[in-house]
């Protein structure tokens, strides 16, 4: 059974007298001229507000309205749709609270592949890429580097009763010390195995807790927590593009990268098993881990 309708089709002004019937899940438009236009009944969209018998548009026809002259017929009401959309297709084809539940569950997967994608990705970043880098960055330095032979020797000295042949390696596995004359309280692990130690810390430091300090940076470079935290803290593109010398950064700022707590835990237990191999107290790093965080009111410091 057909309906009587009045079509208007978005590129013709005036309105075509049609008649509608269901036809296999689709919308039969028979015009005068004998022609049938098929519309997919997914397309179709109630137009709320209308007085009288209902009417529709098609999403994807701007100017597309149906009208028709009295309610349809049975078989075709049953294609058709009865409410208007209110949030959008997909949401109002499965409802507001489904909707609702199906991005929690997308937006709790991204937040946890962002979580772990650090973790994932710094494995297979090159040693070599970071190697370049962490060199480069040292030398943005200048002449703030120390070069003297004895403060070098000494920190040496202390690093290689921390990690016994620390200072024979070479390749990937090489970690280099280098002491910054800036007045910093502050010591921090670069990529590529280079660790800096501003002039405030070695000046001020008890000699236990300064080694405690270096443990725990060479625990954040075996663990690979710096290219865990620039794929954290810049993304895996602004990452790549930094390695290849294309972002605009320096070792003052990657100085200042945050670690996760997890990164923090893991490189105090590194860092205790280090100084307790050595024989030193790590009590002395405690103490003054104690007095960064109660200074910076952050307490992710602590071993």
């Amino acid at each position: 059974m057909a309906t009587a309708a009045t079509l208007f089709d978005g590129e013709v002004g005036e309105a075509r007298p049609v008649t509608a019937s269901a036809d296999e899940g689709s919308i039969a438009l028979a015009f005068d001229d004998g022609r049938i236009e098929r519309v997919d009944a997914g397309l179709l969209e109630l137009v709320e507000g209308a007085e009288g018998p209902p009417r529709f548009r098609r999403s994807d026809v701007p100017g597309w309205r149906l009208r028709f002259a009295a309610p349809p017929d049975t078989a075709l009401a049953a294609l058709l749709p009865d409410r208007a959309p209110r949030y959008g297709r997909w949401i109002d084809r499965i409802g507001l609270i489904p909707a609702t539940a199906a991005c929690a569950v997308l937006a709790a997967v991204v937040v946890a592949v962002g979580y772990a994608a650090p973790v994932w990705v710094a494995p297979i970043v090159p040693a070599s890429w970071e190697r370049d880098l962490g060199v480069a960055l040292v030398g943005d330095f200048g002449d703030l580097r120390c070069d003297d032979p004895a403060g070098n020797g000494a920190l040496a000295m202390l690093a290689a009763r921390l990690e016994p042949g620390i200072g024979e390696l070479r390749g990937p596995g090489a970690i280099r010390f280098t002491a910054i004359d800036v007045n910093i309280f502050n010591a921090a692990a670069l990529p590529g195995g280079q660790i800096v130690i501003f002039k405030e810390m070695l000046a001020e430091a008890e000699p236990d807790a300064l080694a405690g300090v270096m443990a725990h940076e060479i625990a954040h470079v075996r663990r690979r927590h710096v290219t865990q935290a620039l794929v954290r803290e810049l993304g895996i593109g602004a990452l790549l593009r930094l390695f290849a010398g294309g972002v605009g950064t320096n070792a003052d700022q990657l100085v200042a990268l945050s670690y996760t707590r997890a990164n923090e835990a893991e490189a105090d237990r590194d860092s205790i098993i280090m100084l307790r191999r050595a024989g030193i107290d790590p009590r002395a790093t405690a103490r003054l881990f104690a007095k960064l965080s109660q200074e910076s009111g952050d307490d992710a410091f602590g071993v």
